[in-house]
């Protein structure tokens, strides 16, 4: 019986594989496979309804309490660097920086976008970024792609450092209630990678911007549009993307409170401390906003982690099927992930934002491999393929929109480059993590 369950479950695993790849309501969608999963359980005898009640369908969601603090947290202070004038007097900046020269410009806009987004987080702070940076890349004669494809890019760069996004990636990885990132060691760790990340991702889109600036440029219409006016903020205030990385990596400052004190500097080296009830209107505007900006992705996880405590409550019934199949080789496995990374895409089997929940309850139960390796090899594509690069992703999709290019155009466009990255970060990751 246990056996013939296994089999029905992973025929519902790639049932669900197919409904993501053809653009399914992940959230609707993972609540049905909870449903499904818990029953099957049930019917092997490895899940009672005590399980169902307390730990998969209400332990999911209440369980993911502390990191949806971190989201919220990390969305509101992306609001308050755009409502503050910080970044936009940065990337102001880097367009006087780069002068005439467009492929310059470029290059450093997507610098600039990248390190905002090591703090900032959410759609609403991509799009705020996306509406002054796009402008100013079209009316140089940057092409479409290009300006797509780079911005994207760009705001994937950071996120190997964005403390929301790896503690949401941390309380979707959990194996026995455990989660990677939960000690001041695990996260020197991961930064040390961090650091390589960045630079080898940067240094992908630099190549996608030289090799692709060269193709005929089609200069958008709309050149007034570009926003190089606004009131400029000091050099102290422009400080405030890398204050939080900053203040975590070198005095070991928990998430929010260094997201407080650097909301605070922002106030202050931005002339917003002047008055009481300003500094209140401003709080309590960028907080609504930030918050509003993340409350889809928020629904989204927290039926994910029904999901995730189900296919947990399962794992010993597909274990059996799947150990045989799986490399027992580390290497290999990353090697594995490294060559099939275009399986993140469109939500498919190597994405935790998508079926490969599933896949990382099938792994994480017949490899038994800690979760400082799992961590990596599931966050390498699901950062540098599905957030970074995806059409399905809510602000890749909005970039493509808003620069009118064609799906078909932006990934013939940013494959090439983002695929090997995602292929050299795996290979880095295995040496460093293993």
């Amino acid at each position: 019986m246990e056996t013939i369950i296994g089999v029905i479950l992973l025929i519902t695993y790639l049932a669900f594989i197919v409904y993501a790849l053809k653009g399914g309501n992940l959230m609707l969608g993972l609540f049905i496979m909870a449903v499904l999963w818990s029953g099957l359980g049930a019917i092997a005898g490895v899940i009672d309804w005590t399980t169902i009640n307390e730990t998969i369908f209400n332990g999911g969601p209440t369980g993911f309490g502390s990191t949806a603090v971190y989201i919220i947290f990390g969305s509101w202070f992306g609001r308050v660097l755009i409502d503050t004038g910080i970044a936009g007097t940065i990337i102001r900046k880097a367009v006087e920086l780069g002068g005439d020269k467009p492929g310059l410009t470029c290059i450093l806009l997507c610098i600039v976008t990248a390190l905002i987004f090591t703090t900032s987080y959410g759609p609403g702070a991509v799009v705020a970024i996306g509406v002054i940076v796009f402008p100013i890349m079209l009316s140089l004669g940057i092409p479409k792609t290009l300006a797509a494809g780079s911005f994207v890019m760009s705001v994937g760069c950071g996120l190997y450092f964005n403390q929301s996004l790896l503690t949401q990636a941390a309380g979707t990885l959990v194996v026995n209630d455990a989660q990677y990132l939960s000690t001041s060691a695990e996260w020197s760790q991961w930064y040390r990678f961090a650091f390589v990340a960045f630079a080898i991702h940067m240094v992908s889109i630099i190549l996608m911007v030289l090799l692709s600036g060269k193709k005929k440029s089609h200069a958008w219409a709309a050149t007034a549009d570009v926003n190089t006016s606004g009131k400029n903020v000091g050099v102290l205030a422009m400080l405030t993307p890398l204050l939080p990385v900053t203040l975590a990596i070198v005095f070991g400052v928990q998430q929010v409170p260094a997201i407080c004190i650097s909301v605070i500097w922002a106030l202050l080296f931005t002339g917003n401390m002047k008055s009481y009830n300003k500094i209140a209107e401003l709080v309590q505007k960028t907080f609504h906003d930030g918050v509003a900006d993340v409350g889809l992705v928020l629904a989204f996880l927290m039926f994910l982690q029904m999901f995730i405590k189900s296919a947990g409550s399962c794992a010993n019934l597909i274990a059996p099927i799947v150990a045989p199949i799986l490399p027992s080789n580390v290497f290999a496995l990353f090697l594995i992930f490294g060559i099939f990374g275009f399986l993140a895409l469109y939500r498919g089997p190597l994405t935790i934002w998508g079926a490969g929940v599933a896949t990382f309850a099938i792994v994480a139960s017949t490899t038994n491999l800690p979760l400082y390796i799992l961590y990596p090899l599931f966050y390498i594509p699901c950062c540098t393929v599905t957030t970074n690069v995806c059409p399905t992703q809510s602000w890749n999709m909005w970039a493509i929109g808003y620069t009118q290019v064609n799906v078909k155009d932006y990934m013939k466009q940013v494959m090439p480059f983002a695929l090997p990255c995602a292929f050299i970060l795996e290979l880095i990751a295995y040496f460093m993590f293993v």
